[in-house]
């Protein structure tokens, strides 16, 4: 059974002893400056004894020493420090601090001689105004020191070069926390050369800025500007140096939305975009050799090797058809064993793919990178690492990833952190299980941006067979990359499918354009297009129910006068904000029994912001120049997201409102109930699971009002039945109640069960519509009824008319029934019909079914004809 690389192979101590960067530790600016910090970074003479000094380091201090003395085309005047956290940014200035500050101290160091035996003078800079900006120690609300209230950057810069003299000249930009402009920064700054000006930490200020408010404006936004001037003065001047550090990615700065992050992080890039980049430091290396003996000191035995290559060729022909034909071949499994501990496809990689890149150092880059690789196995210890696979080159490794870098352009640290080191790992966390144990979707696109390297852009990126190969090992199921493609396609933002190639490039994909775009989608437009879609699904006018779509007060809800759905706004998701504000429209109505509330559930409301958010994105891309510059798939693509997105919203909408309450008298009550899942509308769902429970009537017998208001007992007005029903929260919401009442009372009087009574007038068969409008109208027991005079007997006669026809002239005697319509009196009709047995027997059932439909006493007979 083969065994782990790490089980087998010792690799050579250099791989663990060599310390590729010393500068770990992380140490304060402000404290370096303030005295309070370690002696090892305090004190100057310390601090170099214990600082590992690498090309890039020396190279960096050459120049600022140049730029400080004023030696005509050597040193840039702006410096961008950009590596990640804990790449040695502030380790890095607090050595360019001990330059200009103890530049004595530092002549008697090693550096000291390099520097001045490059700079070919005597001395290191002497007299250098430094002024520190540390980002993290200092208050965008500004601090109180020598009777002067310092409000901003640039109020600390003047103060802290020429004390309170200086400050006077910026008071009033300092005071308003507007951004001077460059030309009064230049005559400040030409006075006091050489200077040097540190900025640690920017990013971190400007994140605790942004809540500062400057007019229409903010602080973060008039420090970007103050920024944005200062380099521009800087570089106008002969020996002053300003040196920025920055995080390598958005995922690196100090705020909660990672919208808002990228935002400013690519803001600021715009800002210093003139600023020389420093990247994380490049150590030298051994040439290039035989890569076993320069690594290993062992790679075990021969079995070991052989025992991994067959574990590696059983899988590939167990999953053959997942695999291109030459692993399997002789050929391939010899060279697997030559090759081990690696796999030949990484020794392919960075012989055939890398090797013709000029940027690539062949053996000092390859024993440099497969150093940092073997660093990272031994340290973790991965179960599946039978061989070293591409899938192990980490480029979350800083300097694994300085390497890779390198051979691409800069703005693939950002694409790494970002789509490899972060989105990837969310698919990750998605599907779980083996996917996120053996992280698959990481090395996917590890592999897919490895394969992006390349001398030549006609074979950029690497097919799935290829990717296959790179990545996966025994125990795991191929089917799995299918999967992980699929979703890093969909989530990761630089990468591309091409010519049945994945690859990265520098360009955005859709998945990036379309998070562009979100960024501009406001708040108001989110709640704008929420609440259009709501009045769509919301149902007005599908039934009974008068509809009030999400009143973002609840002063808004007035006195309701039929059964009325309150939809509460999305944003009221907290219970408890939810039931207070319910019980405010309930304290303020009183016929509170007709309220129904119809609130959101806890926790719904990102998901539907967010769809709505890429919904509105979506839009506007297609109403943009840039929509008709994209490739007709990815077209295609934003209109069916579109479309899908659309149908999403409205679905999250209506899964969004499930919890129901009423007027109670404590105050609202939830109701426990099961909307239908057929339902189009939320009134519609509403309105089926009231009526369901019961709770909802559309209509009153002439029986509950009796028992309700106890009508034999004596008089009761007619608004006071309205007031019971629509007022106490004990009673069925009646969805019209003015109407349902009328027709009620009407009912009732007529059976006599009741009367109505307005004044000395009493009603007691039909009840007009003006006596149930008028307000005095009362109800009364009907034994207790003033009975309207019975008007004199009538003398009643009959008259019998007979009468024969054709079946044919029927319509005289159509006439003839239509002229007896609402006479009063009794009709009593006999008709005989001749016809066939076939034609009477169909005319017998048609008939009967009428007349009984309509309750009418009937008799047939059958007289048969000679």
């Amino acid at each position: 059974m083969a065994k782990r690389v790490w089980e087998v192979c010792e690799p050579h101590p250099d791989v663990f002893s060599r310390d590729i960067d010393p500068s770990l530790f992380a140490a304060s600016l402000h404290q370096v400056e303030g005295g309070t910090a370690d002696p090892d970074y305090v004190e100057a003479e310390r601090f170099f004894k214990k600082t590992y000094m690498t090309q890039s380091l020396r190279h960096l201090m050459e120049g600022v020493a140049a730029r400080l003395l004023g030696l005509p085309g050597r040193g840039a005047p702006l410096l961008r420090l950009e590596t990640p956290f804990g790449g040695g940014k502030t380790h890095t200035m607090v050595a360019l601090y001990h330059l200009a500050k103890y530049a004595p101290v530092v002549e008697q160091q090693p550096v000291g001689e390099e520097l001045r035996a490059l700079l070919q003078t005597d001395t290191l800079p002497r007299d250098v105004r430094v002024v520190v900006l540390d980002g993290v120690a200092l208050d965008p609300r500004g601090r109180q020191v020598d009777g002067v209230h310092l409000h901003t950057l640039w109020g600390e810069l003047a103060y802290r070069l020429g004390g309170r003299a200086l400050y006077e000249v910026m008071r009033e930009a300092d005071e308003a926390r507007v951004a001077p402009g460059q030309s009064q920064l230049e005559t400040i700054l030409r006075g006091c050369q050489p200077l040097i000006l540190l900025m640690d930490e920017v990013m971190d200020y400007l994140a605790r800025a942004s809540g500062v408010r400057v007019g229409e404006s903010t602080l973060m936004a008039q420090t970007a500007s103050f920024i944005r001037a200062l380099t521009s003065a800087v570089g106008a001047l002969d020996r002053a140096v300003m040196v920025v550090s920055l995080p390598a990615s958005s995922l690196e700065v100090p705020v909660d939305d990672p919208q808002q992050a990228e935002r400013m992080f690519q803001h600021m890039h715009l800002v210093l975009e003139r600023a020389a980049l420093i990247e994380t430091p490049v150590a030298e290396d051994e040439v290039f050799g035989v890569l076993q003996r320069r690594l290993f000191k062992s790679v075990g035995t021969e079995q070991s090797a052989r025992q991994a290559m067959n574990a590696f060729q059983d899988y590939y022909a167990e999953f053959a058809r997942f695999f291109p034909d030459t692993v399997r071949s002789p050929q391939y499994r010899e060279r697997m064993l030559k090759a081990y501990p690696f796999h030949p496809v990484l020794v392919d990689l960075l012989y055939q793919r890398w090797g013709p890149h000029p940027k690539f150092q062949r053996t000092r880059g390859a024993l440099r990178l497969l150093a940092l690789v073997m660093r990272r196995l031994w340290n973790q210890r991965p179960g599946s690492a039978y061989l070293i696979q591409p899938h192990h080159i980490d480029l979350a490794d800083r300097y694994v990833r300085s390497e890779v870098v390198r051979l691409l352009e800069s703005s693939y640290d950002a694409i790494i952190t970002g789509d490899v080191n972060g989105r990837a790992r969310e698919v990750e966390r998605e599907l779980g299980g083996d996917y996120q144990r053996e992280e698959l979707a990481q090395g996917c696109a590890t592999c897919a941006l490895l394969y992006t390297v390349s001398a030549s852009a006609e074979i950029q990126g690497c097919t799935e067979d290829e990717l296959r190969v790179a990545m996966l090992r025994p125990k795991i199921n191929p089917a799995q990359v299918s999967e992980v493609l699929k979703r890093l396609q969909a989530q990761l933002w630089y990468l591309r499918y091409r010519d049945r190639r994945y690859l990265f490039t520098s360009r955005p994909n859709l998945n990036k354009v379309i998070l562009d775009h979100e960024q501009d989608v406001t708040s108001d437009q989110i709640d704008e297009q929420i609440g259009r879609v709501l009045g769509e699904i919301s149902g007005r006018g599908r039934t009974s129910l008068q509809v009030l779509q999400a009143p973002p007060d609840p002063q808004l809800v007035n006195e309701p006068s039929q059964a009325t759905l309150v939809i509460l706004p999305l944003s009221l998701s907290d219970i408890q904000r939810a039931t207070e504000w319910m019980k405010q429209v309930v304290g303020r109505v009183t016929r509170r029994n007709l309220l129904i509330f119809l609130a959101p559930d806890p926790g719904r409301e990102e998901a539907v912001r967010v769809a709505v958010r890429r919904l509105l994105a979506l839009q506007a891309i297609t109403h943009t120049s840039l929509f008709r510059e994209l490739e007709e798939e990815d077209r295609k693509e934003v209109q069916e997201q579109i479309r899908a997105k659309d149908s999403e919203i409205r679905g999250l909408l209506q899964g969004a409102y499930t919890r129901l309450f009423r007027p109670s008298a404590e105050g609202v009550n939830e109701l426990r109930v099961m909307f239908r899942r057929d339902a189009q509308t939320l009134s519609e769902a509403v309105y089926a699971a009231l009526v369901e429970q019961g709770l909802l009537v559309e209509t009153l017998s002439p029986d509950y009002i009796v028992d309700v208001v106890n009508v034999k007992e004596g008089p009761v007005a007619v608004v006071a039945v309205q007031t019971a029903l629509t007022g106490s929260p004990d009673q069925p919401i009646v969805a019209n109640p003015q109407e349902a009442l009328k027709q009620t009372i009407r009912e009732g009087v007529r059976k006599g069960q009741f009367a109505v009574q307005v004044e000395d007038q009493i009603f007691i068969d039909d009840v007009p519509e003006e006596v149930l409008n008028d307000k005095q109208a009362v109800l009364v027991p009907v034994d207790e009824s003033k009975t309207e005079p019975t008007p004199p007997e009538q003398v009643v006669i009959q008259r019998i008319l007979r009468v024969e026809s054709s079946s044919s002239l029927l319509y005289p005697l159509k006439q003839l029934l239509e002229s007896l319509q609402n006479k009063q009196g009794q009709v009593a009709m006999e008709l005989k019909v001749q016809g066939s047995q076939e034609v009477l027997s169909a005319w017998h059932n048609q008939v009967s079914k009428l007349l009984n439909d309509y309750g009418i006493p009937h008799e047939w007979k059958e007289e048969s004809q000679p």
